[in-house]
């Protein structure tokens, strides 16, 4: 069963200012899918066009050509969206709440039942780790930390879909290491995750199939097996400076 699937999308922005007539093509006839269960990193340098096809997803922008089916469904259908986990690229909170309250916050906008609630968010806090800091405020948090709670929150609502916005973006090797085994358990317990990235060593142990956005276009998409048979494991690349021997 597909839980994402993509065909021809294109997205072309029209200029901001009215007096000028020109148009950027973001994303150009992009086809490719996700499988139930599966985790699909998607890869581009920054500008390829990354932010612009997870916005799509999302249904926070509208694709100019081209259809996309999420579980199924359109986008726009709030029980389909209802469906769905989102962790943004820099997610925020107040600084002067603690996590257990930023997350019952989330949990009445999703309509918890206040039954299961409290059970709901201590389940959460304890996937990502959070549950022995789950009364200190966010303003201390590390960054590392704010993207697990932005994980936590995510989840409340068990979403059979998870689309992550560059979940390692800035992370120190701690962090990375801490949500690269969240993302593993959850892929464990049967999620479908799709998650964009510039860094390639992320997706080798975390996806099953990568997508190679460049410009705009969808130039390859094989699974991490393949890429290693093809290229070797990528964290024994190096870089040689001219002139050395």
């Amino acid at each position: 069963m597909n839980v994402i699937e993509v065909k021809g999308l294109t997205k072309i922005y029209k200029a901001q200012d009215f007096w000028k007539n020109d148009r950027v093509t973001a994303v150009r006839d992009v086809t490719f899918s996700v499988q139930k269960g599966e985790v699909f990193g998607l890869l581009g340098l920054n500008g390829a066009g990354k932010t612009t096809l997870m916005k799509v997803l999302l249904g926070l922008l509208k694709p100019t050509n081209g259809s996309v089916l999420i579980l199924g469904g359109d986008i726009e259908d709030r029980a389909v969206r209802g469906r769905i986990g989102y962790l943004s690229e820099l997610p925020y909170f107040p600084k002067y709440l603690k996590a257990r309250e930023v997350l019952s916050y989330f949990a009445d906008i999703f309509g918890i039942d206040e039954k299961i609630k409290k059970h709901k968010i201590e389940e959460v806090l304890k996937i990502t780790g959070l549950d022995v800091r789950s009364d200190v405020r966010i303003k201390g948090f590390s960054k590392g930390m704010q993207g697990r709670l932005g994980l936590a929150q995510a989840l409340l609502n068990d979403p059979e879909l998870l689309l992550l916005d560059e979940p390692m973006s800035g992370l120190d090797p701690l962090g990375y290491k801490e949500t690269r085994e969240i993302i593993l358990g959850l892929k464990k317990a049967g999620k479908t995750i799709f998650f964009n990235s510039h860094i390639l060593s992320e997706v080798e142990k975390i996806c099953d199939k990568v997508g190679v956005l460049h410009k705009g276009t969808m130039s390859e998409i094989k699974t991490v097996a393949d890429i290693v048979k093809e290229h070797g494991d990528v964290e024994k690349y190096f870089v040689k400076i001219a002139g050395e021997n």
